[in-house]
């Protein structure tokens, strides 16, 4: 089995690893000059590109061929639903709903994705879209290091990718950096990657703060999935810094009461490895092996890198014209002798030629008007394609409008809770007189049984990230009952 070596740049520190199947071989890390690299985003290339050299001199790993993760801060991970749309408007559909679902500008951004497993009438499809400006330097820096990147990974899907498990929690941390994962049925659902402040904290504040934010994204997760949510039968999985504080565990869990332990090694290793260090590296790493009916990991393993940075594959006539030349020059030689015989039964011949080339002469007249027939019918093609682009365009537009607004009015009815309800929820035109909007919106009229109630539904509907803008328009008591609520009137703007 071909050897891995994966490589990733961290803020403080550059990590490499070197598997040959699920044996590993090598591993080594090289500390980094502070402010080099910051939140993922390499400050200075060339300085870093040189620390990656003399690391693998060093280690005596040879400069070939790497696999790669960025940092994923700044990341925004989403699993998107789109009908069944045919095949050559799909990566459009993909954008123009990353657009519409990404709260930062696209031009910002890489895209990826890859297509998920979904029923015959929808298209469900992972996409992340990554700062542009992170994913340069790192490329960049690699290349300049004279390494050969074929696969730019992102950190915390390749740490997902170590729980072999289909539903699983997992919390990372390695000095300021955290990402945390929710995975069912082998799919990241919810991802989160954020930075502490690790020069102001001590370690039992940053595990407060952990927990802080680990109590928030499984609140997110379950406001989003009601029907299904989170459960104390899934396990929590830890690692990093995380995975050699045990007795931080109960202060991580909180009120949790969900079994944890530490992120298991997918590797076997030699004595002195630790795998909470090269945990990201393992992810890396299990990519590329074969695919197995043990195997539980995550199911995402696209390439992040950009189509214009991945290697050119070999050019067809890089191959056939040498061996084309070699071929013509044996034939040469081989007529060069044959050339003699040929002429003692060339007169023989000169008949049947004669009789071949009027054959050939009528076959070519033929052949013309063929190319003018198809010439016309090009031309009629041509016409029809502006037509044929305009009606798939319009069927997209019908589909993608149809989706949208009724995956708003499920989410507009799965994130409000027993405190508040609904009067009418319309679609179209504002029809109020305190905001200003020429686009269509949704306003929803209801009513709180407290405005602590309507503030934290609005922050619910804020946070879902659906919408460009949540805006409470209103909020008024209403005592004509014995019991006093307050009317509402959100607005959401996309």
């Amino acid at each position: 089995m071909a050897k891995t070596t994966t490589l990733y740049i961290e803020d403080a520190e550059i990590k490499v690893l070197v598997n040959n199947g699920k044996k590993i071989e090598k591993w080594a890390s090289s500390p980094l000059e502070t402010g080099l690299v910051i939140d993922g985003l390499i400050q200075d290339e060339t300085k870093v590109s040189e620390a990656i050299k003399t690391l693998f001199s060093r280690e005596k790993i040879p400069a070939g061929r790497v696999v790669a993760a960025m940092s994923g801060l700044k990341s925004i991970f989403r699993i998107i639903t789109l009908p069944a749309v045919p095949k050559n408007i799909l990566d459009e559909a993909i954008k123009n709903e990353a657009n519409r679902v990404i709260p930062t500008p696209m031009d910002q951004n890489y895209l990826s994705y890859q297509i998920l497993p979904s029923a015959q009438s929808e298209t469900k499809v992972f996409i992340v879209a990554h700062p542009k400006n992170t994913t340069d330097s790192v490329v960049r820096t690699i290349n300049k290091a004279g390494l050969r990147l074929e696969v730019l990974d992102i950190a915390p899907l390749a740490l997902c990718r170590c729980a072999n498990l289909e539903k699983v929690i997992i919390v990372s941390n390695w000095l300021d950096n955290v990402d945390i994962a929710i995975i069912i049925d082998r799919i990241p659902q919810v991802i989160r990657s954020l930075s502490l402040p690790i020069e102001s904290q001590s370690l039992a504040e940053r595990i407060s703060t952990i927990a802080e934010e680990l109590a928030r994204t499984i609140t997110f997760y379950n406001s989003s999935h009601a029907e299904s949510p989170l459960d104390e039968s899934v396990p929590v999985l830890v690692s990093g810094e995380l995975a050699k504080e045990p007795d931080s565990w109960p202060l991580l869990l909180d009120e949790l009461s969900n079994q944890i332990s530490s992120l298991p090694s997918p590797f076997v290793a030699g004595e002195g490895f630790d795998p909470s260090v090269y945990i990201v590296n393992m992810g890396m790493a299990i990519r590329e092996l074969p695919a197995s009916t043990d195997n539980h990991n995550s199911l995402i393993n696209f390439n992040a890198m950009p189509g214009f940075y991945k290697p050119k594959g070999t050019s067809p006539a890089a191959i056939l014209v040498p061996t084309v030349i070699v071929l013509l020059v044996g034939g040469l030689v081989w007529g060069w002798f044959y050339i003699d015989d040929m002429k003692q039964k060339n007169n023989t011949l000169e008949p049947q030629v004669q009789v071949q080339e009027t054959a050939l002469i009528q076959k070519r007249a033929e052949l013309s008007a063929i190319n003018i027939q198809l010439s016309n019918t090009q031309k009629s093609l041509t016409s029809i394609e502006p037509v044929v682009t305009v009606l798939n365009d319009m069927l997209w537009d019908m589909y993608q409008g149809r989706e949208t607004i009724t995956g708003d009015y499920k989410a507009i009815y799965n994130l409000h809770s027993s405190n508040i309800g609904f009067y009418t929820i319309d679609y179209g035109p504002y029809n109020g007189y305190k905001i200003v909007t020429k686009t269509n919106v949704l306003t929803i009229r209801g009513y709180g049984l407290t405005k602590t109630a309507i503030l934290e539904y609005a922050g619910v509907l804020r946070g879902s990230n659906r919408w460009q803008d949540v805006i409470i328009t209103e909020i008024v008591k209403d005592i004509s009952d014995s019991v006093s609520t307050y009317d509402f009137e959100i607005v959401l703007i996309n």
